[in-house]
């Protein structure tokens, strides 16, 4: 099963390749979050409440490759639609290789894209802002990402054989990731002394919540019991069941 999915990530591979645009446009977007979005909150998060150990910028920039994770990952469904329409899984299913390898295959390719865009992250951070990048923490923080790229494509391609159709799979997408990223503190810390009392226990509630506390403590070096321990038994937890629940559709629906 690895090695049918390793061919169909090499073909995904080359077909990325054949697209110059897209690359260029993929790997502009974490560049552009880092210039021009970065800056705006780290002024506003000085003097937040409750900040985090660390200064801004090593805060920022963990976030910023979990967002984009994020919204990478959850839209991942259009492809998988997009191959149903045209025939591309049709012809697919009647090869050798298995129906999970046809699943792992993709997702191994949106978790290579998102680990290229984050070690930019990283690298335009470091040159740009000499931020103290470790190669420890860098490592922790990409192995974070991609776990959870893995749990949201798995979840994304789900939703998309469910839907079954466009209109249905974004209205359910964007539905879910609007409060799940506002409730994430992704982009803001929601912590005790910035945010009202029922809205951090709401936060708290949320799985991104604990995978980006999870993020920011491995990036920074902060290895407390919470975000640490806490964070990284969630993140692995959620992306077992949901690689189960994504493989287990998969196979269903594509007969």
């Amino acid at each position: 099963m690895f090695r049918d999915a390793t061919l169909i990530f090499r073909s995904e591979l080359l077909l990325a390749r054949r697209s110059l645009l897209r690359m260029g446009l993929e790997i502009a977007q974490p560049i552009t979050w880092l210039l021009l979005f970065a800056p705006l909150m780290v002024g506003v998060m000085k003097d937040s409440p409750g900040f985090l150990t660390g200064n801004a910028w090593m805060v920022m920039t963990p976030a910023i490759t979990i967002y984009l994770v994020l919204m990478g990952s959850a839209f991942t469904g259009y492809k998988l639609l997009s191959d149903l329409s045209t025939g591309v899984l049709e012809r697919m299913r009647v090869t050798p290789a298995s129906r999970t390898a046809l699943l792992l295959g993709n997702v191994m390719m949106r978790m290579f894209q998102t680990t290229i865009q984050s070690m930019l992250v990283f690298l335009m951070a470091w040159i740009l802002f000499d931020l103290p990048i470790t190669v420890i923490g860098t490592l922790l923080t990409l192995a974070v990402g991609a776990l959870l790229t893995l749990t949201l494509t798995s979840c994304s391609v789900t939703v998309a054989l469910l839907a079954k159709n466009e209109p249905i799979f974004t209205t359910m997408i964007s539905t879910g990731l609007l409060p799940l990223t506002l409730l994430s503190g992704i982009l803001m810390p929601i912590t005790p002394g910035l945010a009202p009392e029922w809205l951090y226990i709401l936060s708290r509630c949320n799985p991104l919540t604990w995978v980006a506390d999870l993020a920011r403590a491995t990036f920074t070096g902060y290895y407390a019991f919470q975000p640490v321990v806490i964070g990284g038994t969630l993140l692995v937890a959620i992306t077992v069941m949901s690689l189960w629940w994504g493989t287990r559709t998969f196979n269903r629906e594509i007969l």
